[in-house]
């Protein structure tokens, strides 16, 4: 499929294409977030607060906002045990002694309706997150619902069902969420949208600039620490759903030899000749590096409170395998940047990253001639 690159500078065009306005849902994320901390006090969920910590925490949600539970695990692992649920039954350790987070953009998903109801007929500490009305929200019962506007973007709606969930980690005692650090994501969300925005020409905007790049490329997403590794899959999922390219992520230290082996089978760009025949020519993908987390230092205070082993294991050996990687690179003469955040906490930059990768991702698939927000087979399944 041949990559329409004029069709990036001109907005009509664009306008026109993204006939289900993912763009336009995108840039939004930042009023997700202040919109979900304005309304908290309807959430109910002050009523968890004060229990003992949870002996394990799981979380249910539909594909959308799946980076979203991957972020929620994450975040949780150093306090409580915490885990992804793909079952349709609880396991049957769940009870009254253990938490569950359940998040549905539709509210329709009868997984989600079914664990739900589970959950609060065994007494666990609930939050739900789903539209007024629906079949999860009334499976909720009295646990605390976070009611969703019901007509968010099923592919742009990850920050309306994430802050409510992360909210409820704060009020579990699990992980500190303070409303002034939602205030800093969603500003965090919002300069990304302003910097990505359609109206950007490709050599200033970064979003469009890349999309051109993994036209005719393999997109290797790379995170280097423990929430880059998250939005690095986030980002790669992004370009499978939204354009269908192939794209792999990996987390880094341990994911080093995988991208290694991804970027050293590609061989060095090899030497043209200028009097072969080019009549039956096929250009190859090759490998396009993006890093995420790399920048910084290891031991930055905004990274949180850590053991030196943490940031020596985790932070430090994730930078020097980035490093490795961006050299590799070089020296393949393969394509290699970084994704640009600004400075602050964790949660701020994962934000950020994950919404540039979004928005890569979209212009990817309008220059392909794709509606990148029209419904994929996980929309139709429910």
């Amino acid at each position: 499929m041949a990559f329409d690159e004029g069709l990036l500078d001109d907005q009509a065009r664009i306008e026109q294409r993204d006939e289900h306005r993912l763009l336009w849902a995108l840039a939004t994320a930042g009023a997700q977030v202040r919109r979900a901390v304005e309304t908290v006090g309807d959430f109910g969920i002050e009523r968890l607060r004060g229990g003992e910590l949870p002996r394990a925490m799981l979380v249910a949600t539909d594909s959308a906002p799946s980076a979203g539970s991957r972020l929620i695990t994450r975040l949780s692992c150093t306090r409580t045990p915490a885990l992804t649920w793909h079952g349709v039954d609880l396991p049957r350790w769940a009870g009254p002694a253990d938490a569950l987070l359940i998040g549905s953009v539709d509210g329709r998903h009868p997984r989600l309706a079914e664990l739900t109801a589970e959950g609060a007929r065994r007494g666990l500490a609930m939050a739900v997150v789903a539209p007024p009305g629906s079949q999860v929200a009334a499976a909720a019962e009295r646990a605390p619902l976070h009611e969703l506007p019901r007509d968010l973007h099923p592919r742009a709606a990850r920050w309306s069902v994430l802050t409510p969930l992360l909210q409820a980690l704060d009020v579990l005692g699990v992980n500190p969420i303070p409303s002034g650090l939602l205030i800093e994501v969603a500003d965090a969300l919002d300069e990304k949208a302003e910097v990505c925005k359609p109206e950007g020409d490709a050599f200033v905007n970064p979003a469009k600039a890349l999309a051109i790049e993994f036209s005719d490329a393999i997109p290797l997403i790379v995170g280097a620490g423990a929430l880059a590794g998250v939005a690095a899959r986030a980002i790669s999922d992004a370009l499978q759903q939204f354009s269908g390219v192939t794209s792999v992520s990996v987390s880094l230290p341990d994911g080093v030899g995988r991208a290694g082996s991804l970027l050293r089978g590609a061989g060095p760009v090899p030497v043209d000749d200028f009097f072969r025949d080019r009549v039956d020519d096929v250009p190859s993908a090759r490998p396009r590096l993006l890093v995420v987390g790399d920048d910084g230092t290891a031991d930055d205070v905004l990274l949180g409170d850590r053991s030196d082993a943490q940031i020596q294991l985790d932070e430090t050996a994730a930078r020097r395998a980035a490093r490795a990687l961006h050299d590799l690179a070089a020296n393949l003469g393969l394509r290699h940047s970084s994704v640009d955040v600004p400075n602050g906490d964790p949660l701020a930059r994962f934000a950020a990253a994950a919404a540039f990768g979004e928005f890569t991702a979209a212009y990817l698939a309008l220059g392909l001639g794709l509606d990148p927000g029209s419904a994929g087979p996980a929309e139709r399944a429910h």
